[in-house]
Protein backbone atom coordinates (compact mmCIF):
# COMPACT_ATOMS: atom_id res chain seq x y z
CA UNK A 1 0.00 0.00 0.00
CA UNK A 2 1.42 3.35 -1.00
CA UNK A 3 0.79 6.15 1.45
CA UNK A 4 1.58 9.66 0.30
CA UNK A 5 0.90 11.94 3.27
CA UNK A 6 4.18 11.35 5.07
CA UNK A 7 2.34 10.52 8.30
CA UNK A 8 2.99 7.29 10.17
CA UNK A 9 0.01 5.09 11.06
CA UNK A 10 0.84 2.94 14.08
CA UNK A 11 -1.45 0.28 15.50
CA UNK A 12 -1.21 0.60 19.29
CA UNK A 13 -1.02 -2.85 20.88
CA UNK A 14 -2.92 -3.30 24.15
CA UNK A 15 0.27 -3.44 26.22
CA UNK A 16 1.31 0.06 25.03
CA UNK A 17 -2.00 1.83 25.65
CA UNK A 18 -0.98 2.95 29.16
CA UNK A 19 2.42 4.12 27.92
CA UNK A 20 0.96 6.29 25.13
CA UNK A 21 -2.25 7.35 26.86
CA UNK A 22 -0.95 10.77 27.93
CA UNK A 23 -0.54 11.65 24.24
CA UNK A 24 -3.74 9.95 23.05
CA UNK A 25 -6.24 11.10 25.69
CA UNK A 26 -6.25 14.85 24.85
CA UNK A 27 -6.97 14.02 21.21
CA UNK A 28 -9.74 11.59 22.13
CA UNK A 29 -11.25 14.07 24.57
CA UNK A 30 -11.99 16.45 21.70
CA UNK A 31 -14.06 13.70 20.05
CA UNK A 32 -15.70 12.65 23.33
CA UNK A 33 -16.81 16.26 23.82
CA UNK A 34 -18.79 16.06 20.53
CA UNK A 35 -20.20 12.55 21.10
CA UNK A 36 -23.56 13.46 22.66
CA UNK A 37 -22.61 11.49 25.77
CA UNK A 38 -21.98 8.24 23.87
CA UNK A 39 -18.22 8.01 24.42
CA UNK A 40 -15.76 8.33 27.27
CA UNK A 41 -11.99 8.31 27.20
CA UNK A 42 -11.93 5.65 29.93
CA UNK A 43 -14.25 3.41 27.90
CA UNK A 44 -12.04 3.69 24.82
CA UNK A 45 -8.96 3.02 26.94
CA UNK A 46 -10.57 -0.04 28.55
CA UNK A 47 -11.55 -1.53 25.18
CA UNK A 48 -8.14 -0.75 23.64
CA UNK A 49 -6.35 -2.44 26.57
CA UNK A 50 -8.67 -5.45 26.26
CA UNK A 51 -7.92 -5.68 22.55
CA UNK A 52 -11.58 -5.31 21.55
CA UNK A 53 -10.96 -1.91 19.92
CA UNK A 54 -8.09 -1.21 17.57
CA UNK A 55 -6.36 2.07 18.36
CA UNK A 56 -4.44 3.71 15.52
CA UNK A 57 -2.07 6.56 16.32
CA UNK A 58 -1.35 8.93 13.46
CA UNK A 59 2.07 10.47 13.88
CA UNK A 60 3.95 13.38 12.38
CA UNK A 61 7.64 13.24 13.10
CA UNK A 62 7.80 11.95 16.70
CA UNK A 63 4.40 13.24 17.87
CA UNK A 64 0.93 11.65 17.89
CA UNK A 65 -1.28 14.21 16.15
CA UNK A 66 -4.44 12.19 15.56
CA UNK A 67 -6.21 8.98 16.56
CA UNK A 68 -8.62 6.57 14.90
CA UNK A 69 -10.36 3.62 16.45
CA UNK A 70 -11.65 0.55 14.68
CA UNK A 71 -14.05 -2.24 15.58
CA UNK A 72 -15.31 -5.26 13.69
CA UNK A 73 -19.11 -5.35 13.54
CA UNK A 74 -20.94 -8.42 12.32
CA UNK A 75 -24.60 -7.80 11.62
CA UNK A 76 -27.36 -10.41 11.90
CA UNK A 77 -27.23 -10.87 8.12
CA UNK A 78 -23.57 -11.89 8.28
CA UNK A 79 -22.36 -8.60 6.80
CA UNK A 80 -19.00 -7.68 8.35
CA UNK A 81 -17.97 -4.06 8.53
CA UNK A 82 -14.84 -2.39 9.78
CA UNK A 83 -16.40 0.30 11.91
CA UNK A 84 -14.50 3.55 12.57
CA UNK A 85 -16.32 5.23 15.45
CA UNK A 86 -13.59 7.74 16.33
CA UNK A 87 -11.48 9.92 14.07
CA UNK A 88 -9.91 13.01 15.50
CA UNK A 89 -6.84 15.15 15.62
CA UNK A 90 -4.90 17.78 13.78
CA UNK A 91 -3.87 18.01 10.10
CA UNK A 92 -6.85 15.87 9.07
CA UNK A 93 -6.92 17.26 5.55
CA UNK A 94 -3.36 15.95 5.10
CA UNK A 95 -3.81 12.36 6.39
CA UNK A 96 -7.50 11.51 5.91
CA UNK A 97 -7.15 9.81 2.52
CA UNK A 98 -4.21 7.71 3.74
CA UNK A 99 -6.09 6.75 6.91
CA UNK A 100 -8.89 5.37 4.76
CA UNK A 101 -6.38 3.30 2.78
CA UNK A 102 -5.07 1.89 6.07
CA UNK A 103 -8.65 1.18 7.20
CA UNK A 104 -9.44 -0.58 3.90
CA UNK A 105 -6.41 -2.83 4.34
CA UNK A 106 -7.37 -3.63 7.94
CA UNK A 107 -10.95 -4.32 6.90
CA UNK A 108 -9.82 -6.82 4.29
CA UNK A 109 -7.52 -8.49 6.85
CA UNK A 110 -10.57 -8.97 9.09
CA UNK A 111 -12.76 -10.31 6.23
CA UNK A 112 -14.97 -7.23 6.16
CA UNK A 113 -16.75 -6.09 3.02
CA UNK A 114 -17.12 -2.43 3.88
CA UNK A 115 -16.06 0.47 6.08
CA UNK A 116 -18.56 2.27 8.29
CA UNK A 117 -18.23 5.25 10.58
CA UNK A 118 -20.07 7.80 12.64
CA UNK A 119 -20.39 11.39 11.54
CA UNK A 120 -21.35 13.81 14.30
CA UNK A 121 -21.47 16.60 11.74
CA UNK A 122 -23.03 16.44 8.27
CA UNK A 123 -19.94 18.12 6.85
CA UNK A 124 -18.02 14.85 7.17
CA UNK A 125 -19.44 13.54 3.92
CA UNK A 126 -17.98 16.54 2.11
CA UNK A 127 -14.54 15.83 3.59
CA UNK A 128 -14.51 12.15 2.60
CA UNK A 129 -13.43 10.93 -0.83
CA UNK A 130 -15.95 9.67 -3.39
CA UNK A 131 -17.72 6.44 -2.56
CA UNK A 132 -18.98 7.26 0.93
CA UNK A 133 -22.74 7.48 1.41
CA UNK A 134 -25.15 7.72 4.31
CA UNK A 135 -26.56 4.35 5.37
CA UNK A 136 -28.97 5.35 8.10
CA UNK A 137 -29.58 8.30 10.35
CA UNK A 138 -29.63 8.05 14.11
CA UNK A 139 -32.25 10.15 15.80
CA UNK A 140 -33.00 10.68 19.45
CA UNK A 141 -35.58 12.00 21.86
CA UNK A 142 -34.25 13.19 25.20
CA UNK A 143 -36.49 12.06 28.07
CA UNK A 144 -35.00 14.61 30.42
CA UNK A 145 -33.98 11.91 32.88
CA UNK A 146 -30.55 12.37 34.43
CA UNK A 147 -28.15 9.48 34.68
Amino acid sequence: MKLTSGFIFAMVPPYLVDVLWKDIEPILQRVVDCSHGELSCEGVKRRAKAGTTLLVAICKDDKIVAVNTGDIVEFDSGLRAFYIPITGGDFMDEWLVDSLEVAKALAKDFNCTELRGISVRRGWLKALPEGWEPVSETIRFNLGVEQ
